[in-house]
């Protein structure tokens, strides 16, 4: 008799102690609510609250950390990959990809820690941290700089025509560094802010691949910019929406965009080289997503055609 009062007397405290992790747990979610709707930075708590008590597509792998990225697979990225590496055998040259998905921060990479030569994918970072110290108050977008003769170099860019001693505002010389992937704006820009100083920022922010001496990077690295410029972007109205505007309105669209739906906007930035052809963007679809493709010993006539086919297996089985 005295044992089964004990057994009812356990029951009764387990069923109380049940109850109150239940009531906790209410209070807590509740809390989240109210956090997503009252606008308290909105964004993050809006993928926090999604993260914690959603199923996204059946994620069923490791989570690695790796920085300060967590890097989470699924059966979705990992079909993406096995059909663009079954891709990538039948075509010449080296790739390299990164993918991350904004809204579930699913990711994968192919060859994504190998170093390629950046090429004007480099522009990314140097313009994030250029509008980074823009944000600070170390520097003035109306501000002038004058077009010296060491700035002057060749390739894309329409300042390279101008004459030496002309002005350029630190607004015209961003946009054009990125919409006409302009090499004298930007030497002009970097002779202004001091490409060591962006080299720090590059590993600063998570950039594993960083050569004082060489431009070089990789695809995650560049994924881990384009993903910091997301951000800034979201967190500054004013001059997110300009920086946001120049990345949607470059004047080189033959790879990432090629061959999506002309409704998706791509904000991106291409990289040229010799036998180096590269693209680093972000995707708005309704899970935006962002690419990286980086290439080495490739033909620059057709590599192009290959970086829009990896876009495009990327987007149809996104």
């Amino acid at each position: 008799m005295a044992v089964n009062k004990a057994k009812r007397r356990r029951r009764l405290i387990f069923k109380r102690i049940r109850f109150l992790i239940i009531l906790c747990i209410l209070f807590f979610i509740g809390f989240q609510v109210n956090k997503v709707l009252s606008g308290e930075n909105i964004i993050e708590d809006v993928l926090a609250f999604a993260q914690q008590f959603s199923k996204v597509d059946s994620i069923k792998q490791a989570e690695e950390e790796t920085d300060n990225f967590k890097v989470i697979s699924s059966e979705r990225t990992e079909k993406i990959k096995s059909t663009l590496l079954g891709y990538l055998k039948g075509v010449d040259g080296h790739y390299g990809v990164y993918y991350y998905n904004l809204f579930t921060n699913e990711s994968f990479g192919i060859n994504e820690y190998e170093e390629f030569v950046a090429a004007s994918t480099v522009k990314v970072p140097i313009n994030l941290y250029l509008f980074e110290k823009i944000k600070s108050g170390d520097v003035n977008l109306t501000g002038t700089l004058k077009y010296l003769r060491n700035d002057y170099e060749g390739g894309t860019g329409i300042i390279q025509t101008e004459s030496f001693g002309k002005k350029y505002t630190i607004r015209q010389l961003s946009k054009l560094s990125i919409t006409h992937s302009d090499n004298v704006a930007t030497n002009m820009l970097l002779r202004f802010i001091g490409i060591g100083n962006v080299k720090n920022y590059m590993r600063q922010i998570g950039g594993t691949v960083v050569n004082d001496g060489k431009n070089v990077s990789c695809p995650r690295d560049m994924g881990i910019y384009m993903k910091c410029v997301y951000e800034f972007c979201n967190n500054n109205s004013d001059l997110g929406k300009e920086f946001m505007d120049n990345l949607l309105n470059t004047k080189f669209n033959d790879r990432i965009p090629a061959l999506l739906p002309q409704d998706i906007k791509v904000a991106h930035k291409i990289g040229t080289q010799v036998n180096t052809i590269n693209d680093v963007g972000i995707v708005f679809t309704d899970r935006p997503y962002i690419i990286s493709i980086m290439s080495k010993e490739v033909d620059e006539n057709t590599a192009p055609q290959v970086v829009a086919k990896i876009s495009k297996i990327v987007y149809d089985l996104e």
